[in-house]
């Protein structure tokens, strides 16, 4: 097993909708986000990351939680790679669309959060459970 320091953007639009992206590969639902590189720090990672991944450069309005529960933070990829995110996730909102995404996302969509999509990346499900319950975040999980 890998210990990988990952990073994610909630990424919400003015109606409260979240941008998701379906992974390919996998075919799940989730957040923008991924690893942290040598050299960055959990914000430039963040928002490198969202670009890459959907376009999207966003804004960070500051930190949703810490993520690192090996209950739900382990993930077995369909190569058979089996990783533990310790992850930070910010709270974003759209800025512009500035390019297009990396091939990662077969679909970007944006969701209300009483309405996701199926199935849903699994280290992904108990953040935005945490995106509902705003007020007391920070979140350490």
């Amino acid at each position: 097993m890998e210990l990988r320091p990952c990073c994610g953007v909630v990424v919400q639009d003015e109606q409260g909708r979240v941008l998701l992206m379906r992974r390919n590969g996998e075919g799940t639902w989730g957040l923008p986000g991924g690893g942290v590189e040598v050299g960055e720090t959990w914000e430039h990672a963040a928002k490198r990351e969202c670009r890459e991944e959907t376009g999207w450069d966003v804004d960070l309005h500051g930190l949703l939680g810490i993520y690192s529960d090996p209950s739900t933070q382990v993930h077995r990829y369909p190569d058979g790679r089996v990783v533990h995110c310790v992850g930070v996730v910010f709270l974003g909102s759209p800025l512009s669309r500035t390019g297009s995404p990396d091939g990662e996302a077969t679909e970007l969509g944006w969701f209300p959060l009483d309405q996701l999509p199926e199935p849903l990346f699994a280290p992904d499900v108990p953040v935005l459970h945490h995106v509902t319950l705003f007020e007391a975040a920070p979140f350490i999980d």
